[in-house]
């Protein structure tokens, strides 16, 4: 970082000496020392808690993302338990309606002879009775809508 060699150092220290005085110099030199040490020991404490804090934050994004990845585990075997549930749901719904139908189409039990007569008799009903006729459709003006029996309306305001 700094380009301090020999020589710089040999000046540094002469002009120390002839500013300090050879008495008070080694005080001074201990003194210095000592700053520096602590100066050292405070920048590496420094050092070693952002060290530490960066670690924390590293174990911190670990941890949400463990919790994350849980959840989805037991979010994913919810489904799951879900989606069986609805696979049995279906399957109950199916049969029921099976049975269902197949009562609908099985013949009512009972004397064969009488289902002949009201069949016939059914038959003779139908062909008797009017038929209805089917209500006329008419068509309707645009963007609106027709409905059998409605009366038209001429498009004129009301």
């Amino acid at each position: 970082m700094f380009d301090i060699g020999f020589p710089e150092l040999l000046i540094v220290a002469l002009v120390l000496l002839l500013v300090v005085g050879p008495e008070r110099l080694p005080e001074v030199l201990r003194t210095v020392g000592r700053v520096v040490g602590s100066a050292r020991r405070s920048f590496d404490t420094l050092k070693a808690e952002l060290e530490r804090e960066v670690g924390a934050d590293d174990l911190r994004r670990e941890l949400h993302n463990a919790r994350i990845m849980e959840d989805a585990k037991r979010l994913q075997e919810d489904l799951k338990g879900a989606e069986q549930s609805f696979k049995a749901l279906e399957q109950t719904t199916k049969a029921e309606l099976t049975a269902a139908e197949d009562a609908l189409r099985a013949p009512p039990t009972g004397d064969p002879s009488s289902n002949k007569g009201e069949a016939e008799g059914e038959a003779n009903a139908k062909a008797e009775a009017p038929k209805a006729e089917a209500p006329k459709v008419t068509q309707a003006p645009q963007g609106e809508l027709a409905f059998p029996g409605e009366a038209q309306d001429s498009g004129g305001k009301a």
